[in-house]
């Protein structure tokens, strides 16, 4: 094939084209923040017909995995393919710290807009506006934080408007205990009030809005022979949840079949303090949250729930109108969440400067065209996979071949059998969020055959160790599988000894566990 550039003017960004390849449409779609109880089969009651649709009929990997749980890292990472050097998001970064990728930085769409595809883009961003606008078009407007633009984005509030609405406004708030255990903490969003005399509709949401805009972007297409990447990224169910009318009867019938997660009533029945062996990171975001009213914790629940359905519902329309145009047959569709949420367990919800598998988990959800060869391929796929893995998967299925460092490996790859090289390794990291705590984790298969998660919490005394299967429960085995937290200290030890990118984590877990490492000790100060 011969050689190409994505800057034939400087040499940038080398790459090979199969010019014979199909050029298949793509749409790719982010939900943000996504407890697996959401999307795993059986864990629940939720009505999400069209994620159902997406799972029972083609492809669904149900263990993957998001390289951080905080946005800004793990969008940098599976849109460039490899680990990010972002470990934070931008709004609590320490001065230092990057927050945003670079300029030469390659994100994998600009390789399908090299080769001729129709660029856009709609919603969040959180990886520096710069680089979509310069892969999307000054069409794009992408927004580069992590909560909504609710009140000043000006097209939204021009949407509202035309609908008769002034703004967002909120009837039934969400709000969590100060540090302190008073009232006034935390605003998680809730149920929005009516204006003007009119209930707020389904149709006047922030995914409404969006969708609205990507069906928009798809009907001015005027080139439809073009082949088409169009990248469409919730800000949902990511809190603070905004839930409109038309919703009641569904919150009934949840109400009347949700409950409090067993662990929160653990932590209640303890006096709020931790009956588990944990870091004492957990302990910290407890008091952030401020989730000592049992009845906040089940109005997120529901909130949360609902938002997701809505999302669903948005979903829903998009397909819908992609039928109606004769595109959905003939599209790659793939639907991810960027990283998890503990929706109450353990006391906690969202995310946070930690590896539990709550946060890490995320679905991948992929429908091929239907004249593909996978086109009429249903499966549900339990071997563990990453994030990293879409780019060179969406590159390899529209024939693109680089010589870049890419960190992940074909998922199409992956369902036809073929074992993850083992220089690919699943690892993920975080080091700051609303507290700094470096810490980093790995997915391994043990010698029991099972997969486990390991985190390594350089900054405590405590490590944590989770069977990574089909069941949601998950109890840290650090303490009770000794033999098993020495395999897994060996197995990250080996990873981080292939790749220079995690010396500063060799280095402490060489120092951490010289028992369990003692090939590595000796001389520690890397002399020449």
């Amino acid at each position: 094939m011969p050689q190409s550039y994505l800057n034939e003017m400087t040499g940038q960004g080398p790459f090979q084209f199969n010019e014979g390849a199909e050029r298949p449409n793509i749409i790719f779609i982010s939900t943000d923040m996504v407890p697996p109880e959401f999307y795993y089969p059986g864990a629940m009651e939720i009505h999400t017909p069209n994620l159902d649709t997406l799972r029972n009929n083609h492809i669904f990997f149900s263990s993957a995995c998001a390289t951080s749980p905080l946005c800004s890292p793990s969008r940098a990472a599976y849109l460039s393919g490899r680990h990010s050097y972002i470990t934070t998001n931008s709004e609590r970064a320490h001065d230092g710290h990057e927050i945003h990728v670079r300029p030469s930085d390659i994100l994998f769409p600009e390789y399908l807009k090299a080769v001729g595809y129709h660029m856009r883009h709609v919603g969040k961003s959180h990886v520096g506006a710069h680089k979509f606008t310069d892969i999307f078009t000054e069409n794009d407007s992408p927004w580069d934080r992590w909560s909504p633009p609710w009140y000043d984005e000006d097209a939204y509030i021009a949407f509202l408007k035309n609908k008769g609405f002034n703004g967002i406004t909120f009837k039934k708030p969400i709000q969590g205990r100060d540090l302190i255990g008073n009232e006034g903490g935390n605003f998680y969003g809730g149920w929005l009030d009516e204006q003007n005399g009119k209930a707020f509709p389904k149709n006047a949401t922030y995914p409404a809005y969006l969708v609205d805009r990507t069906i928009n972007t798809l009907n001015v297409r005027t080139d439809t022979d073009q082949p088409l990447y169009l990248q469409l990224d919730f800000f949902a169910p990511h809190q603070p949840f905004a839930i409109p009318s038309g919703m009641e009867e569904r919150e009934r019938e949840i109400r009347s079949v949700l409950s409090l997660p067993e662990s929160y009533c653990e932590w209640q029945d303890n006096d709020c303090k931790s009956p588990w062996i944990e870091p004492r990171v957990y302990s910290i975001y407890r008091k952030n949250w401020g989730l000592h009213d049992p009845e906040t914790v089940l109005d997120y629940r529901v909130a949360n729930q609902l938002q997701f359905e809505l999302i669903d519902e948005m979903i829903g329309r998009l397909f819908d109108h992609l039928k109606a145009e004769g595109l959905y047959d003939n599209t790659w569709i793939f639907l991810i969440a960027d990283h998890g949420e503990m929706n109450g367990e353990y006391a906690l919800i969202d995310k946070g400067a930690y590896l539990n598998p709550r946060v890490i988990r995320t679905p991948i959800f992929i429908k091929p065209p239907k004249e593909h060869t996978l086109g009429t391929h249903t499966q549900t796929i339990h071997q563990p996979v990453s994030l990293l893995d879409l780019a060179p998967t969406i590159l390899n299925i529209t024939g693109i071949e680089t010589d870049a460092r890419l960190d992940g490996t074909d998922l199409i790859e992956t369902l036809q059998g073929t074992p993850r090289p083992k220089d690919k390794p699943i690892l993920f990291e975080v080091w700051s969020h609303v507290i700094p705590n470096p810490c980093i984790g790995m997915t391994f298969t043990a010698s029991d055959d099972k997969n486990y998660i390991y985190t390594f919490n350089a900054s405590d005394e405590i490590d944590e160790l989770y069977t990574f299967d089909d069941t949601l429960d998950r109890e840290n085995l650090i303490e009770t599988h000794r033999d098993l937290r020495n395999e897994a200290i060996i197995t990250m030890h080996h990873h981080l000894t292939q790749d220079q990118r995690w010396k500063s984590y060799k280095g402490f877990l060489e120092l951490t566990y010289p028992d369990v490492l003692t090939e590595a000790s000796g001389d520690r100060q890397l002399f020449f």
